[in-house]
């Protein structure tokens, strides 16, 4: 549930930053650089980082301050997380389990298989999911109605949780582990909105 919250809060604060910055723009007589704008934003978003209700997006928030002038335009960064999150309500939840294996590929090189049997031989470093499984986690409609699994056998199980870290499209939660046999089950949990 706290990934859920985290993405909530982050969204609406990133929009409550833009519109403050649009109300400062608009009240505004002459035309605002993007130094200004970014110097509205950073004035805007400091006090926030020291408000407990902001704990769980403080360090956002604290990267927002950091920018400066050093990346450009911060509104334009701002815009497309609030993008991502615009896409991520577009989509079926079969897309976004498409979407969230592609990352995995694209990304972070880790690839994913179907699997229509117990395979012969475990590769390493491979997202394996069950065929029947993945049939029953949706219904008509594409609309996830069960846990998704995903099993990873790696030794380095870091960049597989930097993924699902920093992915939009579903929570997720950790169902088994053994370190042992560096395996590991993950399930995908829809995000309501």
């Amino acid at each position: 549930m706290q990934n859920d919250t985290y993405h909530k809060l982050l969204q609406t604060t990133v929009e409550n930053i833009l519109l403050h910055l649009y109300f400062k723009a608009n009240a505004s007589k002459a035309y605002l650089t993007e130094i200004q704008r970014n110097k509205i934003i950073i004035d805007f978003v400091k006090p926030m980082i020291k408000q407990p209700r902001y704990a769980l997006i403080k360090k956002k928030l604290k990267t927002i301050t950091l920018m400066k002038n050093k990346f450009g335009s911060i509104e334009k960064h701002l815009l497309k997380i609030l993008n991502d999150y615009g896409h991520i309500c577009s989509h079926n939840d079969v897309d976004k389990l498409y979407k969230l294996l592609s990352i995995f590929e694209e990304q972070y090189g880790i690839n994913s298989k179907l699997l229509e049997e117990t395979p012969n031989k475990e590769e390493t470093d491979l997202i394996y999911l069950d065929r029947q499984h993945i049939d029953h986690c949706f219904d008509d409609k594409n609309k996830q109605v069960a846990p998704i699994s995903l099993f990873i056998h790696t030794q380095n199980l870091e960049p597989f949780l930097k993924c699902l870290n920093e992915q939009l499209l579903f929570k997720f939660s950790l169902f088994q582990a053994s370190d042992k046999f560096n395996n590991y089950h993950y399930q995908l949990h829809p995000i309501q909105s």
